[in-house]
């Protein structure tokens, strides 16, 4: 499918936005094809395999989701086995979510697919340009978080 064309007269922002829903969509699309956890389910089970079992609040902060969507996020990885809850030992009222061995597997395979298809689209870029691409998109979301923790702090 060709890309988007823009208009002379969009900004920046736009410009990537537009690349960046592009870029999800088809890898969306071919994770789909392949039977592969989705993308938000695999983000949520990253921030729980990245930080140990948490409280679905500290989740909700990780992720930067208000605590009722993350809630769901886990009722629905929990239901097909990805996720489970365990008291915690701190506060016997709340407890904490962890990773299952099926959810680590899923999310193993998923990030292995998508490190893929990412790999082969840019294989033939120069090693530069692949460096500044990932250079880049990390201080995206870098100030990306900074702007969510500056609106915060006001």
């Amino acid at each position: 499918m060709p890309a988007p064309t823009l208009s002379p007269n969009t900004t920046t922002g736009q410009d990537l936005m537009v690349a960046l829903l592009a870029v999800s969509r088809r890898l969306k699309s071919r994770m789909a094809q392949q039977g592969h956890v989705d993308a938000a389910m695999m983000f949520v089970l990253h921030q729980v395999q990245a930080n140990g079992s948490l409280r679905v609040s500290e989740l909700a902060g990780c992720m930067g989701l208000d605590a009722s969507t993350a809630s769901r996020h886990v009722r629905h990885l929990e239901d097909g086995g990805y996720l489970a809850r365990t008291g915690d030992p701190g506060d016997r009222r709340a407890s904490r979510v962890r990773l299952t061995p099926k959810g680590r597997g899923a999310l193993g395979r998923a990030m292995r697919a998508r490190v893929a298809v990412v790999d082969r689209a840019i294989a033939d870029w120069p090693d530069d340009d692949r460096a500044t691409l990932a250079t880049l998109m990390t201080r995206l979301a870098d100030s990306l978080d900074r702007l969510h923790t500056d609106a915060e702090n006001r």
